[in-house]
């Protein structure tokens, strides 16, 4: 009996949610089987976080600040014991779980037939309750289906609020801009908008957290990137620069391809990904709900997903996780590999599957 693409995606929240749990019983601190996590690692290594302060207003805290919020909102609904704060974070991540389901079930019906095997992808669970990323795909994935529904300040609104959880969306708007045409001040307005609510709070009440952001990412060092094969070197200058060097001509040519927006999209993140110093294997969720918009992403989604997983399941089998010739970097270059192809034949390859568009 053949299977009906689209019955199955019917279940694709479903699988989503699945996922979620599974990624909740993954990172549970008290089991035999945890696999470290990022939301675990916050509360084991600040004290401010376990007192109950407010991270970016009261302490510094490395995220944006949606990012600051969540953890925040974390600890006040989980109480003192790290157990409680796990599961009030997880509790937390389920809408965002839902709405990425969502996301891949609409595309499924309007771009692409298999969007909803996205749903299945190793790195969702093994990455899911580990840091904010699920949350930066959830608002990404709705602000483009958005975009490409005609909805713009909606659009708008959703991509200044994904920025406000990982700065790198920010790189989308001109692809908005670009499309939006007659609209573009409607888009930027609400960009704004979407971006300033959450961010003016820690502006006005701490200042300096934006100058302490900034000094904190430049000072670190290349993490997952495939030239530190060239380079050696992780906290060589010169490769940031070689990064920067060819993150432009790719964005330009991302922004500028004859292509629809939701493609033009995932080349866009894709180009990032690819020349920033830092692709931590988290950064993988911000593609799911984008590899629908190109039908070559099946071809090497499994290649780059289970390198992805790989990277944290082999992190801790050397002390130098981050120089190459390690297991870690290895499973970095494979994924850096598979997706630079994805970039080159989703660049080239028809799109005239893209209903939405």
């Amino acid at each position: 009996m053949r299977l009906d693409p689209h019955r199955i995606a019917q279940f694709t929240p479903l699988i989503v949610a699945m996922s979620w749990g599974l990624s909740l019983a993954l990172h549970h601190p008290f089991a035999g089987w945890s696999i470290y996590s990022d939301v675990v690692s916050f509360w084991v290594r600040e004290e401010h976080l376990r007192e109950g302060r407010i991270p970016c207003i009261e302490y510094f805290f490395e995220y944006p600040p949606s990012a600051c919020y969540l953890t925040y909102a974390a600890r006040l609904l989980g109480g003192k014991d790290l157990i409680g704060y796990y599961l009030a974070f997880s509790l937390l991540s389920l809408p965002a779980f839902l709405a990425i389901g969502y996301v891949l079930q609409r595309m499924s019906r309007e771009v692409n037939p298999l969007a909803f095997v996205f749903a299945f992808s190793p790195s969702l669970a093994v990455y899911g309750i580990y840091n904010f990323d699920h949350f930066l795909a959830a608002l990404l994935g709705l602000s483009i289906i958005a975009l490409t529904s005609g909805r713009w300040k909606l659009a708008g609104l959703l991509l200044g609020l994904s920025v406000s959880v990982k700065l790198m969306t920010v790189l989308l708007l001109p692809l908005y801009l670009l499309e939006g045409k007659g609209r573009r001040l409607g888009v930027f307005t609400w960009f704004v908008v979407g971006a300033s609510i959450p961010t003016l709070p820690v502006l006005l009440l701490n200042p300096s957290w934006f100058l302490e952001f900034i000094r904190y990412l430049g000072g670190w060092g290349l993490e997952n990137a495939w030239y530190i094969w060239i380079f050696q070197d992780p906290f060589s200058p010169t490769a940031k620069f070689f990064g920067v060097m060819l993150l432009v001509p790719l964005l330009m040519r991302s922004y500028t391809a004859a292509l629809p927006v939701g493609t033009r999209s995932l080349l866009t993140v894709s180009s990032w990904l690819l020349t920033a110093y830092i692709f931590t294997p988290q950064m993988f969720l911000w593609l799911i709900p984008l590899m629908p918009f190109s039908v070559v992403t099946l071809y090497f989604w499994p290649i780059i997903d289970i390198a992805n997983m790989y990277i944290i399941l082999t992190w801790f089998t050397t002390n130098h996780p981050t120089l190459p010739w390690t297991l870690p970097q290895t499973m970095s270059l494979i994924r850096a590999i598979a997706l630079a192809f994805t970039y080159y034949f989703a660049l080239k390859a028809s799109s005239k599957k893209s209903l939405l568009t």
